[in-house]
């Protein structure tokens, strides 16, 4: 009797047990306990102008659970032989972060480039994807093979010096190779040169001999100097026999913020810019009006997005060739924003092929200097 009585006791106990379950549950979980999420805060990365000479270039992503559950990377998978993952093999337990770090190889890879990384993970969505993306500069040439500029009878490997990122107080130096294929020797000049520039030149350039000119960028004379900006200094070659040529070499420079100071939370708390393409092709372009005499412009358009947390703003959206036109509201995106930047272009203005760069200079640390491709083939 006594045995009956515990037995039907037990049961109550346990009807009672069931009752006082989560709906859903069999276990003491409710449905949504128990589940790893994967989220990123980052899925998209430009490198910007990536020297093909200076080799890897790499970019890590973050993964972070924010599920309740361990998240385990299972496979990362790249789109091109190219682009190597490593990543976090260990599991990622709720509120941590894990990392994706992607290398990029830009040996032979000359141009601009798009690749994808698939992120495979237990979190039971089929995957996820981050982008790399940016520019590869070719790598310089042999030295028989690298002058491709002509100042009257010396040969340069480019007539414009282009540095890209210019940090506060920083001192960059750039050199080119230069030589002198005529019959006589040459002296060298140079005029107009800004205070924070330095060069070292040949004052006598050898009949046949190559020699490197070096510049160098002392960014402690220009304080608080934020954005993009153009100058030149002035060659001035001189033959044995007297003949004179002269020649304005273009300096182009982009002048960032300091960000070596920033914390991991001010980082994470930072502005971040996309856009939705990299470069703008306007195909061949023809004269408009009465006997291809009128002004019609053209333009196209992209957006620029900030998906970061914190204002964006662009110290300077401009074009080193005149002949590309930038408009763009205003300078100052709010987290979430987004805005249209036109590019307009002139069929009148344009002769032959236009190739030029648009630079953004912004106050993303992850990237602060960008720049658009810009093509076209004018009219002939």
């Amino acid at each position: 009797m006594l045995m009956k009585t515990a037995q039907v006791v037990a049961r109550i106990l346990f009807g009672l047990f069931l009752l006082c379950q989560p709906a859903g549950s069999q276990d003491g979980k409710t449905e949504t306990e128990g589940a790893p999420v994967a989220t990123l805060p980052e899925s998209v990365y430009d490198f910007g102008l990536i020297e093909e000479e200076a080799g890897f270039a790499s970019h890590v992503f973050q993964v972070k659970n924010t599920g309740n559950a361990p998240l385990l990377i299972t496979h990362v998978q790249s789109s091109c032989g190219c682009t190597e993952p490593q990543w976090t093999r260990e599991p990622i337990a709720p509120g941590k972060t894990g990392n994706v770090a992607i290398t990029f190889d830009p040996v032979n890879r000359p141009g601009p480039f798009r690749k994808n990384v698939t992120i495979f993970t237990n979190d039971g969505r089929p995957r996820l994807r981050v982008t790399i993306q940016g520019d590869v500069v070719p790598r310089r040439a042999v030295l028989q093979r690298a002058f491709h500029d002509t100042i009257g009878t010396v040969q340069m490997e480019r007539k414009a010096f282009l540095f890209y990122t210019v940090r506060p107080g920083a001192e960059i130096k750039q050199e080119i190779w230069i030589r002198n294929f005529s019959n006589e020797d040459v002296t060298l000049s140079l005029d107009d040169i800004p205070e924070y520039i330095r060069l070292e030149a040949p004052p006598v350039l050898k009949s046949g001999k190559a020699e490197r000119f070096r510049m160098t960028l002392d960014a402690s004379k220009l304080t608080d100097k934020r954005g993009h900006m153009l100058d030149h200094i002035t060659w001035k070659a001189v033959s044995a026999s007297g003949a004179t040529v002269k020649q304005t070499l273009p300096l182009s420079m982009n002048f960032v913020d300091d960000f070596s100071n920033l914390t991991a939370e001010e980082k994470a708390n930072a502005p971040a810019i996309r856009f939705s393409n990299t470069s703008m092709d306007f195909g061949k372009l023809k004269k408009s009006g009465f006997f291809g005499w009128g002004n019609k412009s053209v333009s196209q358009q992209i957006m620029i997005t900030n998906e970061g947390k914190s204002d964006l703003t662009f110290h300077s959206v401009g074009s080193d060739d005149e002949r590309v036109r930038i408009t763009m509201a205003k300078k100052t995106l709010r987290a979430g924003e987004s805005i249209a930047m036109n590019v307009i272009l002139s069929p009148k203005t344009l002769e032959g092929q236009l190739a030029a760069e648009v630079y953004l200079v912004c106050n993303d640390p992850q990237g602060p200097v960008r720049n658009i491709r810009v093509v076209a083939e004018g009219y002939r």
